[in-house]
């Protein structure tokens, strides 16, 4: 799974989208952090979640290096970055470790942890096909005549324990796996609802499952490798 996610000087055209893959490791780009310093950005200051005691509005708490893509196509490359998939805003640390928020046109954004492995989020509007959900930016996990993305919608609530004044916030995420094809988004709530929903194959993703489902990869993994049959199958069918 390491390899999806890991950009090796080449990009990744998407069949439906025409969007590119940002190479993060390369380090030819004469557009850096810099120039992304120019564009309109706010200072952040925590005025909402002051009493969290559960979850996160990021998808990582903790800053990671990164890349941002402009609706242009134009790259800002060696940012740190966390993604509030909460209210669906990027965060970046200006050029003085200020931390920033910023609304410009950004389409895709690419998050390198530790251990130099990436995680590619895409607009929705980029996608160019309409998903029920508020989130606005979704985990892309493989490309293909049907393509698999996973989004991570964010609750939040408050609560005031028993003899407390303090009210207390919580945000919980629940993920959720989506396949695109045909320009439509197909929610898979499940692994085992997969062939029901993939209907047309059905028959063969079943018997994957049972036969060829790595039970002891992620969940990740085991979703991806289901998708890619899939598509091996729509190729034999032509």
């Amino acid at each position: 799974m390491k390899s999806l996610f890991t950009v090796v000087g080449m990009m990744l055209i998407l069949d439906c989208t025409a969007q590119k893959t940002v190479d993060v490791t390369s380090g030819d780009t004469r557009v850096d952090q810099n120039s992304f310093y120019t564009v309109n950005g706010t200072p952040f200051v925590n005025v909402k979640f002051v009493a969290l005691v559960e979850g996160t509005p990021y998808y990582k708490d903790e800053w990671s290096k990164g890349v941002l893509v402009s609706e242009t196509g134009q790259q800002y490359k060696n940012l740190s970055i966390k993604l509030d998939l909460y209210e669906n805003v990027i965060h970046y640390l200006d050029e003085k470790g200020v931390e920033m928020t910023t609304f410009s046109p950004i389409k895709e954004v690419v998050l390198t942890d530790a251990l130099g492995n990436n995680t590619r989020f895409v607009r929705v509007s980029s996608l160019k096909a309409p998903l029920e959900s508020k989130s606005e930016w979704v985990h892309w996990l493989y490309t293909g005549t049907a393509s698999l993305y996973k989004v991570y919608e964010k609750k939040y609530w408050e609560q005031r324990p028993y003899n407390s004044a303090t009210t207390e916030q919580h945000v919980r995420t629940n993920e959720k796996y989506l396949v695109l094809a045909n320009n439509v988004f197909l929610e898979i709530k499940k692994l085992k609802d997969a062939p029901s929903v993939l209907a047309s194959k059905k028959t063969e993703l079943e018997e994957f499952l049972k036969t060829k489902d790595d039970k002891n990869a992620s969940m990740d993994d085991r979703f991806v490798a289901l998708i890619e049959y899939y598509n091996n199958l729509l190729k034999e069918k032509k």
